[in-house]
């Protein structure tokens, strides 16, 4: 299977940035997830604005009545999760511009549990099985794996500027870590999410809840 030009490691053009407004606050509250049925919360819970990084969301193709669910459930689900570690990445921003260092620790903190956690759903439940179901060991998901290693590592660069209170070093690797978000999330909400639905449309029903427990962290109280 070829794949888009979106794989070649290319830049992949102009992505709108962050645009939550400095004055407005994140509303944590649980709510419902597109067109996910009830039974599956938002993984994080709703926030007031959304995030654009290049309008991936999915075209509305039907409602969840009856407890149906839609052709886009995985992309929908998981762009919801993107969207809410970047409401969280715009915290720790504020926090920073406001030289508030602390509270640009603790906001940091919950960033970086959640973009774990994001990975560890990708890496240990949705990326098996979707290379289980096609065969494509070092396709997308190996590419996607590369990029998970690489933000890792802005995040322990940033975590540790954060630590020492240096500004500079802090926008410099979140100027970075930015960049390389917004061009992971476009390529995962328009190949490889869509690629999932396609392949994984009938084990939806156990994969969204196991992906839901892997991005609240539940998996680590289980063991």
């Amino acid at each position: 299977m070829a794949f888009p030009p979106l794989w070649d490691g290319s830049t992949i053009g102009r992505i709108g940035a962050l645009n939550l407004d400095r004055n407005q606050t994140i509303d944590r509250a649980s709510g419902q997830c597109g067109r996910i049925p009830e039974s599956v919360k938002c993984p994080r819970g709703k926030y007031l604005m959304p995030i654009n990084v290049g309008g991936a969301g999915a075209p509305d193709n039907g409602s969840s009545d009856s407890g149906r669910l839609g052709m886009d459930a995985i992309t929908d689900f998981m762009a919801e999760d993107h969207r809410s570690c970047d409401a969280l990445f715009v915290a720790v921003e504020q926090a920073v511009a406001r030289g508030a260092w602390q509270a640009a620790g603790n906001e940091f903190r919950r960033f970086h549990d959640a973009m774990l956690h994001h990975f560890a759903a990708e890496e240990s439940v949705l990326f098996p099985l979707f290379e289980q179901r096609t065969g494509m060991y070092r396709g997308p998901t190996q590419v996607m794996r590369g990029e998970h290693s690489q933000i890792r590592q802005l995040l322990s660069a940033a975590e540790s500027a954060l630590a020492e209170s240096n500004a500079d070093d802090y926008a410099g690797t979140a100027e970075t870590l930015l960049i390389m978000l917004q061009q992971h999330n476009v390529k995962e909400e328009n190949v490889l999410y869509p690629m999932c639905d396609q392949y994984l449309a009938d084990q939806l029903e156990t994969l969204l809840p196991e992906l839901q427990k892997q991005i609240a962290g539940e998996e680590r109280l289980s063991r």
